[in-house]
């Protein structure tokens, strides 16, 4: 059987001070006997003895000094690795105070524009007399954006608290998928005297509705923002090389070009104080962007002071 002896805990610096007085003593002793004749020794036996017991005390010094060097280096690196750990912590900790806060302002951000169609829909059937028909498709775009708007606080705690790398999507046929983000966003277009204009080749497209209803309505938002009144906002859609095209066109007061390489970062706006007037975040973007990536595409701008901006989202499959 083997034993195995641990030295952690060992007091070494006990050890080293108490070898460094013992060796001291003996010396001390052995002159003292040498010098008043009580060692009956010749000065070459002398000579030898304080020769050994000095190289043992030496040894045993540095054996001992090996050993509380080694002790310390080791707690030296637990220390390190504790401080480490600790320091991976807090970065973690931040990193999802970060994502919460992210996923609240983009929430409060998202709730804006189905609260707008559920508010003009429901003022709609309050304040005028509609057909049987018109009600009823009023009351289900009332209904449908409820729901959208329950789904999507799920899907967005999902891509940005947990950073979910995908999303499943489904085959839609893509005139009717116009038509819907339409239909959304036009009461807000027209409170601000605009309107908003469709066109479409036929096509379908794979995509997370509920996601990619809320990319499309950003952009028309972000399009009625840069607009003045009495001018209308683009949104069509066409077949091209690679997939489905999806536009969002507006003739408003456009962007420098080197704004283009930064509105799809979080918080950054352009106009700040217009951005805040008209209650802008500067997230609607960069949520629109990582929904394009989910969808394994990007957004793609043109635009120009004074002529307007157009954002392009090619859909990848067959054209």
């Amino acid at each position: 059987m083997k034993f195995r002896t641990s030295l952690e805990g060992f007091p070494t610096r006990l050890l080293l001070m108490s070898s460094c007085t013992i060796a001291a003593v003996i010396c001390a002793a052995a002159c003292i006997a040498y010098a008043s004749g009580t060692l009956e020794a010749s000065y070459w036996a002398y000579l030898a003895f304080m020769t050994v017991t000095s190289a043992l005390g030496g040894l045993l010094i540095g054996y001992s000094a090996w050993l509380n060097s080694g002790r310390e280096r080791r707690e030296l690196e637990k220390s390190r690795a504790a401080s480490e750990a600790m320091e991976t912590e807090i970065k973690n900790l931040e990193d999802a105070a970060e994502r919460r806060e992210e996923f609240i302002a983009s929430f409060a951000h998202e709730l804006k524009t189905p609260l707008t169609a559920i508010i003009g829909y429901a003022d709609m059937l309050r304040s005028m007399e509609l057909s049987p028909k018109n009600r009823f498709t009023a009351a289900g775009y009332i209904f449908s954006e409820g729901k959208r708007l329950e789904a999507l606080s799920l899907k967005l705690l999902d891509i940005i608290v947990a950073g979910k790398q995908g999303v499943e999507r489904r085959k839609f046929d893509a005139p009717y998928f116009i038509r819907e983000v339409a239909a959304v966003t036009v009461p807000s277009l027209a409170a601000d005297g605009m309107k908003l204009e469709m066109r479409w080749e036929q096509g379908e497209v794979e995509i997370e509705p509920d996601l990619f209803k809320t990319l499309l309505i950003n952009l028309i938002d972000n399009a009625r923002k840069a607009s003045r009144k009495g001018q209308s906002v683009e949104l069509f859609g066409r077949r091209e090389d690679g997939g489905y095209a999806f536009y969002v066109r507006d003739y408003g007061r456009g962007m420098r070009r080197e704004d283009l390489d930064k509105i799809t970062e979080p918080f950054y706006m352009i106009d700040k104080s217009r951005s805040r007037a008209q209650n802008g975040a500067g997230l609607g973007l960069a949520l629109c962007q990582r929904i394009a990536e989910l969808h394994g595409t990007r957004l793609e701008y043109e635009s120009e002071p004074g002529k307007g901006t157009t954002v392009r989202v090619l859909l990848p499959g067959e054209p």
